[in-house]
């Protein structure tokens, strides 16, 4: 916004402005529930742990490869995408099982992640 008439205008669609009811609540509840069932590492992707990594492992690029194969049915499928899109990542940082367990990313984590453990689950995974 730069004049008072463009923050007149985006404030203007609060005029007629509802909060949600009870059942509109219960059910964006319920979807985030849903939703947030599906993620198999909560991981923002805030990169904090990659910086001092000694193996330079894409940690936040796995746990979003890994996550999106989780949210996926793959009895019948046995292969995505993202098993060429983590080989791709290999080629320039290290596997998911070069993981040393030094816990220098764990000690950044804002989200305080298990990563040696999930970084384990990506390797069992993806790496073969």
């Amino acid at each position: 916004m730069s004049n008072i008439e463009q923050m007149e205008d985006n404030l203007s669609y609060m005029k007629d402005f509802k909060p949600l009811t009870q059942d509109e609540i219960a059910l964006t509840e319920k979807v985030a529930s849903i939703i947030n069932s599906q993620i198999a590492v909560p991981c923002t992707g805030c990169s904090y742990c990659t910086e001092g990594c000694p193996m330079k492992i894409a940690i936040p690029q796995y746990f979003s490869l890994y996550n999106e194969d989780m949210r996926e049915n793959l009895e019948h499928k046995g292969w995505t995408v993202n098993f060429t899109n983590y080989d791709n990542l290999t080629e320039k940082f290290g596997k998911a099982g070069d993981c040393i367990g030094c816990g220098q990313c764990e000690s950044v984590c804002p989200q305080h992640l298990p990563i040696i453990e999930k970084l384990r689950d990506v390797s069992a995974h993806f790496d073969h």
